[in-house]
């Protein structure tokens, strides 16, 4: 079966069936989030071991034996905002990646990985994507959000082709792309989405920045998901904590493209978070620890860690988080 190599649909759910197996590797490595170009905040890419943490606590899937801390921070950690037009080549590929330990998938692809690339752009500035579509199959890039319907990406692009869509950004948010190409359910469970950032045109508070995506894999291809993925990996952030310094400021882009599943969530353990919907507005709208995600649904969240110590976070539907959505951040 060329989308579930070296693993079976039984492998899976036999893995699955392990619940909250320890991970004997203990507390290791982890990412650190960005500010804005100019802010002060620590060196990126600094990883080691925390004494302070218990062994691993995590669902039934590990993350690829040869993915290592920092292999993930292209699809976690959003580019600083920036002024003036922004231009984006994408193309459309079909490729070969591991999304678990012993598990790799054929997978649909924006740029070559799924999630796509991270885009940016600050309201009310032009942003220009640019997709050759080097597949077999029609697809094409549909960006949520505010737009001219004329740029909004459902008709398709053949094989071979490339189609440019020039957008007016906003509003300011957070908004999910993916293809729209029918059969969509297909198009988007095999990999076609990813996140835009759309910055207000006054900036917001400096902060470590994360994007968060959930989504779920469907390996034999039978309508319905086997593992759970945060931004493309099961198991990622179980291994490998997001780091962040006690204290500040952190902010989450959290977006849902779990197709099969009629809800997603986003439980944060120990702390409480402001919730700001699809990204917008000056203010929160309120408080919580758990919000719940319909697909395509989003939000920005903003907390602080205020003690040492690591802060759990998976959905609320236990089934997701066993079988590969759990993870941790870590303030050191």
């Amino acid at each position: 079966m060329p989308d579930g190599e070296g693993l079976s649909r039984r492998d899976v759910l036999k893995r699955a069936g392990l619940g909250g197996a320890a991970l004997g590797a203990g507390f290791v490595g982890g990412v650190l989030g960005t500010r804005p170009a100019g802010a002060d905040q620590p060196t990126l890419g600094i990883y080691g071991s925390d004494p302070t943490g218990p062994e691993a606590y995590h669902g039934a899937f590990d993350p690829p034996a040869g993915m290592g801390p920092g292999d993930l921070d292209d699809r976690t950690i959003p580019p600083p905002p920036m002024a003036g037009a922004r231009i984006y080549e994408i193309d459309v590929v079909e490729a070969t990646n591991e999304i678990a330990a012993d598990l790799a998938v054929t997978q649909w692809t924006f740029g070559g990985s799924t999630p796509g690339p991270i885009l940016r752009a600050t309201e009310g500035e032009t942003l220009t994507l640019r997709v050759r579509n080097l597949t077999e199959h029609h697809h094409n890039l549909h960006l949520h959000g505010r737009h001219s319907p004329l740029m909004d990406g459902w008709e398709p692009i053949p094989p071979g082709a490339t189609e440019t869509y020039e957008v007016i950004a906003g509003p300011a948010g957070v908004h999910p792309y993916h293809c729209h190409t029918p059969p969509l359910a297909q198009h988007v469970s095999k990999g076609l989405y990813g996140t835009l950032i759309v910055d207000p045109e006054e900036p917001r508070p400096d902060a470590h920045e994360f994007v968060l995506m959930l989504s779920g894999w469907d390996v034999a291809e039978s309508g319905r998901n086997d593992l759970f993925l945060w931004n493309g990996v099961a198991g990622y952030f179980a291994k490998y904590p997001i780091k962040v310094p006690v204290g500040d400021l952190v902010r989450v882009y959290l977006s849902n493209m779990t197709e099969y599943e009629p809800v997603g969530s986003f439980h944060l353990h120990a702390e409480m978070f402001d919730v700001y919907p699809t990204g917008m507005g000056a203010r929160p709208t309120h408080t919580t620890d758990t919000i719940t995600l319909g697909q395509g649904e989003r939000a920005m969240l903003e907390f602080r860690l205020p003690e040492l110590g690591r802060y759990m976070f998976h959905p609320h539907q236990h089934h997701l988080a066993a079988a590969g959505a759990m993870g941790w951040f870590a303030a050191i």
